[in-house]
């Protein structure tokens, strides 16, 4: 497991490791000013949000001379157990940036500042993705503030295409085609479809099931609902595609998302769903592998769907110093930080506003991102960690053939309405 670290950016200053100085006074929310007299801050990151954080804090601090922002970066695994203590402690930072899928337990545990009237007030609320939003919601209350989102979506090789006699401008649109375009693209030589089935359902897989008009839980977040026709549906697709038809390469049922994507890197596979930060991966690290990306295929008939995962921004409700972080999250929602420096980084605008610029219209693949942050979703539960061992098992149990479709997810909605209830 990598140490935690701990850096600390101010105007003027380089990056500095602090290393054991992590759980000292400098974090304290009620720190209201330092040497220099600004008022001081804190945020606790995750590691995968490092560098856009960093440049971010870095340029707030030196377009104004009132308040200092100190940013703190934990791996991502350690953020959750570090902001539990904290809150037990009392010694909370005085902003977090979250997983979008852990704000519903925080929001339970009334842990964020409502954030409602200040939301409401910016001219660009709608702009949002409604998922990302609803997560940061509770109780009709908004706590967190979607700011920088990660959409699923299907990547495929279009030499792969090309080879196949297929259109490579031109994902598969439906199942149907899904189906048929693996079919084409498993030779000799590659597989037609590949995923990651040892976890990582809720982004890759998931989707299948919105995009049948099902869902994983009810509207108010009790109760499980891949016992219904919708999930089971798509889970059959999988079993179909990985038993049924073979356009899978063996042992993916436990494939982790790098396997996954490797293999898909490789040559190894023709499509397999990865998130937008891969785009930029891609386009930076691989500049000669010639990809597309499409809208995750849709049923027959229905409507596109994707997993909005990211981050959220929120302003802890201990905090001795709301408007001057509040003043910093408009900074991190603007479109000098969204486009200049996330975009840059690789991250997507978590405002579907700022797509038409120059950066973004050079390639058609951010239209497809934006087309997907329009119809993304994430399943809001407070209990979103424990149901989804549960989800992984199921799928898992099926596409290894030990059980149908509907006998696995009749197993998980037993095994989640435990959970909820």
């Amino acid at each position: 497991m990598r140490k935690r670290r701990t850096r600390l950016i101010a105007a003027g200053l380089s990056l500095v490791m602090l290393g054991s100085c992590v759980g000292c006074g400098e974090r304290k929310s009620d720190k209201k000013s330092g040497e220099d007299g600004k008022t001081e801050l804190t945020i606790w990151v995750r590691e995968q949000m490092e560098d856009p954080i960093m440049a971010a804090v870095k340029q707030y601090n030196e377009k104004q001379d009132k308040v200092k922002v100190n940013a703190v970066v934990y791996p991502d695994n350690e953020l959750t157990d570090q902001l539990t203590l904290a809150l037990s402690s009392g010694d909370v930072p005085d902003m977090v940036s979250l997983d979008d899928i852990l704000a519903p337990y925080y929001n339970s545990q009334k842990a964020l500042a409502d954030v409602t009237e200040k939301f409401n007030d910016l001219e660009f609320k709608d702009a949002f993705s409604k998922g990302m939003v609803e997560l940061g919601t509770y109780e009709g209350k908004q706590y967190a503030i979607p700011f920088a989102p990660d959409v699923s979506v299907l990547f495929y090789n279009k030499e792969h295409f090309r080879q196949a006699g297929l259109d490579p401008e031109k994902g598969p649109e439906t199942w149907t085609d899904l189906i048929e375009y693996s079919k084409k693209l498993t030779t000799d030589e590659h597989y037609g479809y590949t995923y990651n089935g040892g976890g990582g359902q809720m982004f890759t897989f998931v989707p299948f099931i919105w995009s049948n008009g099902g869902d994983l839980l009810s509207e108010d977040g009790k109760k499980c609902l891949l016992d219904q026709p919708e999930a089971v549906e798509a889970l059959q697709l999988y079993d179909d595609l990985t038993n049924k038809y073979k356009v899978t390469p063996e042992g993916v049922t436990t494939y982790s998302w790098s396997e996954s994507q490797d293999a898909f890197l490789s040559g190894k596979a023709s499509m397999t769903i990865l998130g937008n930060s891969q785009l930029y991966t891609f386009k930076t690290e691989y500049p000669d592998f010639d990809f597309g990306v499409s809208l995750i295929s849709k049923k027959d008939g229905k409507e596109h769907s994707s997993f909005g995962g990211g981050d959220l921004i929120a302003i802890m409700e201990q905090s001795k110093n709301k408007e001057a972080a509040w003043d910093f999250v408009e900074y991190v929602l603007s479109e000098e930080v969204q486009v200049e420096l996330f975009a840059k980084n690789g991250l997507l605008p978590a405002r579907t506003d700022l797509f038409d610029n120059e950066y973004f219209n050079e390639d058609n693949k951010y239209q497809v991102m934006q087309q997907a942050l329009e119809v993304s979703r994430a399943s809001w539960s407070e209990k979103y960690n424990e149901m989804n061992q549960p989800l992984v098992n199921a799928t898992q149990s099926c596409l290894m053939q030990k059980q149908t479709a509907e006998e696995a997810f009749k197993t998980a909605t037993e095994e989640i309405n435990r959970i909820m209830n």
